[in-house]
């Protein structure tokens, strides 16, 4: 594969496709501003039902190791509490920042 030049002619030619396709989803007549806003709420929402989704099925999964008896559910709660709190960092710092 050759190696890719982009000059400054062909950064342009590919931004202005960009922008026609961002002005056309917001249906000619809206702003950007609010196309954002839409995404930033779906973004928002996304991540609160993958934080949910993630602590009740990791929950569960843990539960049913340790009525198992299984000797590795110790360490996979503690993955299990730190994955969650990394995960509901992120959502968080994006409902703050968003």
């Amino acid at each position: 594969m050759k190696n890719l030049k982009f000059n400054r002619r062909n950064l342009i030619a590919l931004l202005l496709p960009i922008g026609s396709l961002l002005y056309s989803q917001t249906g000619g007549g809206g702003t950007i501003d609010a196309k954002i806003a839409g995404w930033t709420t779906t973004l928002k929402t996304s991540l609160n039902a993958g934080v949910g989704a993630f602590a009740v099925v990791g929950a569960f999964l843990i539960f049913v190791q340790y009525m198992q008896g299984n000797e590795q559910a110790q360490k996979n709660f503690v993955r299990f509490v730190i994955g969650l709190a990394i995960f509901g960092l992120v959502d968080v710092i994006a409902n703050v920042f968003i």
